[in-house]
Formats: C-alpha cells, sequence, structure tokens
C-alpha cells in the first residue's frame, strides 16, 4: 500500500530505519516512539517498504479527516 501523506511516508520512514537498526530509540521523537516501536514489530520489512517506496513530493502534507475514516474501513475488511 502506497503511502497517503507526506507526514505517513515520513513515519513510515522512521520505523524501517529503526527496523534495520539505522535509528536509535534515543533518536525517535519521545512523542511517537511507542508507536514506531509497535509499528516495526508488527509489520514486515516488505510492507514498511511499500510506504516509503512512494514519491512524497505529489503527496499532500496531510490527509483530512474523510480520507481516515476510508483508509480505516479499507485496513479493518
Amino acid at each position: 500500500m502506497p503511502a497517503k501523506s507526506k507526514a505517513q511516508h515520513g513515519f513510515m520512514g522512521m520505523v524501517l530505519a529503526y527496523k534495520r537498526g539505522e535509528m536509535k530509540e534515543s533518536e525517535i521523537p519521545a512523542s511517537i516512539r511507542n508507536k514506531v516501536k509497535q509499528a516495526a514489530a508488527t509489520m514486515k520489512e516488505s510492507e514498511v517498504e511499500e510506504f516509503t517506496s512512494t514519491k512524497a513530493k505529489k503527496l499532500p502534507k496531510r490527509i483530512g479527516k474523510g480520507q481516515r475514516s476510508k483508509i480505516r474501513k479499507v485496513r479493518s475488511s
């Protein structure tokens, strides 16, 4: 699944770096540290790579609330 926003792309970049050992836990901002660790533990490296392979240049900075609910519905099914 490609990234839907620059924020998601950046988050997944941190997850990938943490998973590969290129980023230490102390280098991750405290506000998202637990989420990064959880995502790294539950996702395969290939899944994370799909998100980071998206070209961030054309993505919106963040997605709107309506888009979030659509994404949640797709992910839960």
